[in-house]
């Protein structure tokens, strides 16, 4: 349950659950947090406004832990995104794929993005362990498509149907 409301919080909020002229972020917000000042349940605020219970939940909770605040909708993405890879870390995840899957202790000999990004943690090239989806941007990032990526390497792609994940088989020199 939302905390007690202040007479202005709870006066903003009855003017922007009522007004056409603000967000429906905003209106969805201010509806949410009133309905729960008045002791209802997250769930039952879901099925009253046609929304999820876990975005009841994450708008109470925001709104007890910052306030007003919340009720400017906002960018998911952080507003400074710490960097993920050290210096030059980018350009030594190219070194990665000289050598097999097998010298960093993985028992396949087929590189995947999940292995490249545990291997890239293992080397010290990025400064946590990073998704495949970032190991695969930060390809791009260097002009790599991934779909390329095999004939630049000269290795063989391959999609597995089940994991439908790619998989790159290493050519050694």
């Amino acid at each position: 349950m939302v905390r007690t409301l202040s007479g202005e919080e709870r006066t903003t909020l009855e003017i922007f659950a009522q007004s056409n002229g603000c967000s429906s972020f905003t209106g969805r917000r201010s509806r949410i947090l009133l309905t729960s000042s008045q002791g209802k349940a997250p769930l039952q605020i879901a099925t009253d406004l046609g929304v999820d219970d876990e975005t009841v939940r994450r708008a109470i909770r925001a709104f007890n832990e910052r306030g007003m605040p919340v009720l400017i909708e906002g960018s998911p993405k952080p507003k400074c995104p710490r960097e993920l890879f050290i210096a030059g870390g980018r350009e030594a995840l190219l070194a990665i794929f000289h050598r097999n899957p097998t010298h960093y202790g993985f028992d396949s000999g087929n590189w995947t993005l999940e292995l490249i990004a545990d291997a890239a943690f293992a080397e010290g090239i990025t400064t946590s362990r990073v998704s495949d989806e970032t190991i695969r941007s930060a390809l791009v990032r260097h002009g790599i498509k991934w779909s390329h990526f095999k004939r630049l390497l000269r290795r063989e792609c391959h999609t597995i149907p089940s994991a439908n994940r790619r998989i790159i088989t290493i050519q050694q020199r």
